[in-house]
C-alpha cells in the first residue's frame, strides 16, 4: 500500500482505494496534498489520470469518517459542477463504486435541465450531500430562495472540465455564480478545479482564485498520424472523398474492438456512420450528438460501454469525459478547430493511467491536410492555445444583476463589491454599472420616467436596486449564455 493512503486516508478508505484502484498516479498523490491544505487547487493533466477521483477521494473521505462518528448532517457539504449533463450523470455512477465500497450513507443528486419537478422538489426536501449540477442549473438555485438554502452549508466546490468553459463567456458566467456563491455561504468553498488541455495555468489558478497548480509531467503515451483516405482526389470518378473515408474508417474498426470518430458537424457524423454501415451492415455504426433524443443518445454510450458496439460517429458531445468504457482508436474527420481540442478528443482512446492514446486524422481536402498536419504536430508537443476568460462582459453582468435582485433588495455600493470580487470583473467601474441598471430599468426604452416593463427597479437617486414583477421568472427562463458554434437558422427572402 503506498504511504500516501495511510498519511491521509482512514484505514478503510485506504484499503478500498489498495484494491479497487491499486497505486495511486503522481497527479492523485500531490493532488491530495493539495487538496488537504484548504487551498483552492487547479489539478492539470492527461485525460485518464485520475484526476476526478483524485478530486472526489478527500471528500468521500471525510463524509464516511463524519458518518462513522454519527456526525453526518442532513445538509449539503459539496457541489460538483460539469459543463455536460451527460457527464454529470455519469459521475454519480462512478461515485457509487468508493461509496458503496466503503458503505458510506453519502447521499447524491443530479440537478440539471432533465430534472423532474418531484425530484427537485425532494432534494430541497432532503439536500444530498453532494450535488452534480451544470453552470446553468447552479445560477437557477442561487436565483430561488429554497436552491439558496440549500447551497448555503456547501464547504466544497468541484469545477470539472474547466478549460472547456474559462476560454468563453459561459465561463465567466459560471465564475461570477461562484463569486455569489462564496457570499452566500459566508465564506468562500474550497475550489477545485479539473483539466487536462489549459494553458497558461497561472492565468487560469488566478481566474479560478488563487488556485494552487497541481500539473505533474505528463507520462502519457500517444500516438497521432495524418492519412489520406483516397490516393487522388482529383481522379475519383465521382470526386468525393466520402467513399474513401468511410472505406479506411470501416477497415479500422477491423482490427480493434472500439472506434470513436469524431465529426465537424451533425450531418457529417450522420454521412459517416450511413457509409460505414452501407460497408458493414446496418448498426455496425451509430451516431452521438445533439440533435438526437436523450435517450437515443444514452443508449448508443451503452452499448459503446459494453463493447457490443463496433463505431460511434459522434461531434463535440462525445469530447468530454464522459463514461464510454474503453475505446481502443479515435479517428477525425476533417481538422478540429482547436489543438486543445484534438488532444481532448485523442484522451478519449486508452483513457486509463498508462494507456496508449491512439488518434488517426483523415483530412477531407488538400489544403485541410495541411492544417491536420500542423495540428497534430502541435498536439504532439502539447502546443495548446492560452485561455483567457472575456473580461468585464456586460451581458452576463445584466443576467446576474436580474437574478440578484429577485432574492434581495441591494444598494449599488453592494452590487459593485460583490461583482469586482469576480476576476474578470475586477475592473468594473460604478459608471458603467450605474449604467447597466438603467438599461435593465428602462430608461433607454421610454421617456416616460417609469417605463412599462422594466427588468428591475433602480433608483438612481438613493443607489437602490430591487426586483421587478417579472425579474425572478426572467432569471429563471434566460440565464445562460449562447455557445459560439454558428448554429443559427438563416433564411432567404424567398422562404429557403
Amino acid at each position: 500500500m503506498h504511504p500516501i493512503l495511510d498519511e491521509l486516508f482512514s484505514p478503510e478508505t485506504a484499503r478500498w482505494f489498495d484494491a479497487a484502484v491499486g497505486a495511486p498516479t503522481r497527479v492523485q498523490i500531490e493532488g491530495w496534498r493539495a487538496i488537504a491544505t484548504g487551498e483552492n487547487v487547479l489539478i492539470s493533466a492527461p485525460t485518464g489520470s485520475g484526476k476526478t477521483l483524485t478530486a472526489f477521494m478527500t471528500l468521500v473521505d471525510r463524509l464516511d469518517r463524519l458518518a462513522k462518528a454519527g456526525q453526518l448532517e442532513n445538509r449539503l457539504y459539496a457541489v460538483y459542477i460539469s459543463p455536460l449533463k451527460a457527464l454529470g450523470n455519469d459521475i454519480r455512477e462512478n461515485l457509487r463504486r468508493p461509496i458503496d465500497g466503503l458503505g458510506a450513507p453519502i447521499r447524491t443528486a443530479v440537478r440539471n435541465g432533465d430534472t423532474t419537478s418531484a425530484e427537485r422538489q425532494a432534494m430541497l426536501r432532503k439536500p444530498p450531500h453532494i450535488l452534480i449540477t451544470t453552470p446553468e442549473s447552479l445560477f437557477i438555485l442561487l436565483t430561488s430562495q429554497g436552491g439558496r438554502d440549500m447551497l448555503r452549508p456547501c464547504e466544497t466546490v468541484i469545477v470539472d472540465e474547466i478549460h472547456a468553459l474559462l476560454g468563453e463567456k459561459r465561463g465567466t458566467h459560471l465564475l461570477l455564480s461562484l463569486t455569489r456563491l462564496d457570499a452566500l455561504c459566508g465564506r468562500a468553498p474550497q475550489r477545485v478545479a479539473l483539466s487536462a488541455t489549459l494553458r497558461p495555468l497561472d492565468e487560469a489558478a488566478r481566474l479560478i482564485g488563487r488556485a494552487r497548480i497541481v500539473a505533474p509531467a505528463a507520462d502519457k503515451q500517444t500516438a497521432i498520424r495524418v492519412l489520406r483516405a483516397a490516393d487522388d482526389i482529383a481522379l475519383r470518378a465521382d470526386h468525393s472523398v466520402w467513399p474513401g473515408i468511410c472505406r479506411a474508417i470501416a477497415e479500422a474498426a477491423q482490427s480493434v474492438r472500439t472506434v470513436l470518430v469524431f465529426c465537424e458537424g451533425r450531418a457529417t457524423a450522420e454521412k459517416v456512420a450511413g457509409g460505414v454501415n452501407a460497408l458493414m451492415g446496418e448498426g455496425f455504426a451509430l451516431t452521438h450528438h445533439g440533435s438526437m433524443a436523450r435517450e437515443a443518445r444514452r443508449e448508443a454510450e451503452q452499448a459503446l460501454k459494453s463493447g457490443s458496439l463496433r463505431v460511434l460517429c459522434a461531434t463535440s458531445s462525445m469530447e468530454l469525459g464522459i463514461d464510454v468504457g474503453e475505446i481502443d482508436l479515435v479517428l477525425q474527420v476533417g481538422c478540429p478547430a482547436r489543438v486543445s481540442q484534438a488532444m481532448q478528443r485523442m484522451g478519449r482512446a486508452g483513457h486509463r493511467p498508462g494507456a496508449l492514446s491512439r488518434m488517426d486524422l483523415y483530412p477531407r481536402t488538400p489544403q485541410e491536410t495541411l492544417l491536420c498536419a500542423l495540428t497534430a504536430g502541435a498536439a504532439r508537443d502539447g502546443a495548446i492555445e492560452p485561455v483567457a476568460a472575456p473580461a468585464c462582459p456586460l451581458d452576463i453582468l445584466a443576467q446576474h444583476i436580474v437574478s440578484m435582485a429577485a432574492v434581495r433588495d441591494w444598494t449599488v455600493d453592494e452590487l459593485l463589491a460583490l461583482v469586482r470580487r469576480c476576476k474578470p470583473y475586477e475592473a468594473l467601474t460604478e459608471g458603467t454599472l450605474r449604467r447597466v441598471l438603467a438599461m435593465l430599468a428602462g430608461y433607454d426604452e421610454h421617456d416616460e420616467d417609469r417605463p412599462a416593463a422594466p427588468r428591475v427597479r433602480y433608483d438612481a437617486q438613493a443607489g437602490t436596486v430591487s426586483a421587478a414583477p417579472q425579474s425572478r421568472m426572467l432569471a429563471l427562463s434566460s440565464g445562460g449564455t449562447i455557445p459560439d458554434r454558428g448554429l443559427y437558422t438563416v433564411w432567404l427572402e424567398d422562404g429557403v
